[in-house]
């Protein structure tokens, strides 16, 4: 691989160290700053230690983005905000490397990792936090589901569907058939089943048992349908309706790349085959977690009752951060990459909110 002294010796010569990198498997000198891209940076923008390169311009694209550089700056903003709002604001750091593939074509390798399109940043998108914690929360909800608590399953998905929104096909159908229940117009019952399987399946990720398998195909009428939906899974049908979440996810940048190799191994000779290189953001870098909560579509509702939803929403979702901590985020979580460890955690409100105290016993700083 290609060393300081021979980027050097080659800085002149874009072609020669590009050469040179493809020969040695894919250097990580000039991934970033060199000559890929045709953007040629001073080379004291170079700094090496361990094989990992830093990144200078963190904290200006994380400014751009609108994310606070430190828990004082979110204390100002919450102040603007509607009421009942919530900032959740966290830094951590990987406990394993961070990957998530890039859609680059043209690579030095065949797996860099996401990067920002314009500053070429390595990032956890913020729908890719969405996608996780809608996961985790996920989990959240099988996990209340083994346990059989009626009242908690309902209030998980309700949360559920307020945090992240809704507007999957299985949403709308379900709209449809309800509507069409309202107005008393005949359609097939065993569609309204399937619409009611398909959500709770795909779109709640519930691990359906065959008891409650059972229940539903034993309802024989669309007010028995609805009902189980009501009893069992949802307090209010209506608001299982289209709608947009109340949480808007923000990006994570970070400002070091590592390169890890996977070497799969034949399984009669036992013996590397092909390694494979992969461009990853390496363990102990550090990254900040912003996520905003704006209770937009409650501002006709009685005080007490949005005071209700916001703060089980808050509770739910910390709850699901710290889930997602421990199973990861990006591609490869199986073999344990993506997970990390929460440092600073706050979250701020504007009203009086409140947390369950095993929330406050992991760290959970309100300001």
């Amino acid at each position: 691989m290609p060393t300081y002294d021979s980027f050097v010796e080659y800085k002149n010569d874009k072609n020669q160290l590009l050469s040179e990198c493809e020969k040695k498997v894919k250097s990580f000198i000039i991934l970033k700053y060199g000559f890929v891209n045709g953007r040629e940076k001073e080379l004291e923008n170079f700094k090496k230690n361990n094989k990992i390169y830093y990144i200078e311009d963190k904290n200006g694209i994380q400014n751009i983005s609108g994310i606070f550089d430190s828990y004082e700056d979110v204390s100002e903003y919450i102040k603007k905000l509607f009421p009942y709002s919530f900032i959740i604001w966290s830094k951590f750091k990987l406990s394993q490397p961070y990957f998530s593939k890039d859609d680059d074509d043209f690579y030095i390798i065949s797996n860099p990792v996401l990067k920002e399109k314009a500053f070429k940043m390595p990032m956890i998108r913020g729908s890719g936090w969405k996608g996780s914690l809608a996961n985790a929360f996920k989990d959240l909800i099988n996990e209340s589901f083994e346990v059989g608590e009626n009242e908690r399953n309902r209030t998980l998905i309700e949360s559920y569907i307020r945090i992240f929104g809704t507007g999957s096909e299985y949403i709308k159908d379900l709209e449809y058939y309800y509507r069409k229940r309202l107005e008393d117009e005949a359609y097939n019952i065993n569609d309204l089943k399937d619409s009611l399987f398909k959500l709770l399946l795909f779109e709640f990720g519930i691990k359906l048992t065959k008891e409650m398998l059972e229940n539903i195909r034993k309802a024989n009428t669309k007010e028995k349908i609805f009902s189980i939906l009501n009893n069992e899974y949802c307090s209010k049908i209506e608001s299982i309706s289209t709608h947009k979440g109340r949480a808007i996810f923000y990006p994570t940048y970070f400002d070091r790349l590592s390169l890890e190799v996977i070497n799969p191994h034949d399984r009669r000779k036992r013996a590397g085959t092909q390694p494979i290189y992969y461009e990853v953001v390496p363990e102990s870098t550090e990254g900040i977690l912003q996520i905003i909560y704006i209770p937009f579509d409650g501002i006709l509702k009685e005080k007490e009752v949005l005071k209700n939803e916001v703060e089980n929403d808050l509770n739910n979702l910390l709850l699901a951060v710290e889930k997602l901590s421990q199973s990861g985020i990006g591609a490869k979580t199986k073999l344990g990459w993506g997970t990390f460890e929460l440092s600073e955690k706050y979250y701020y409100v504007n009203e009086d909110l409140e947390i369950k105290e095993e929330l406050k016993e992991k760290g959970w700083l309100k300001c």
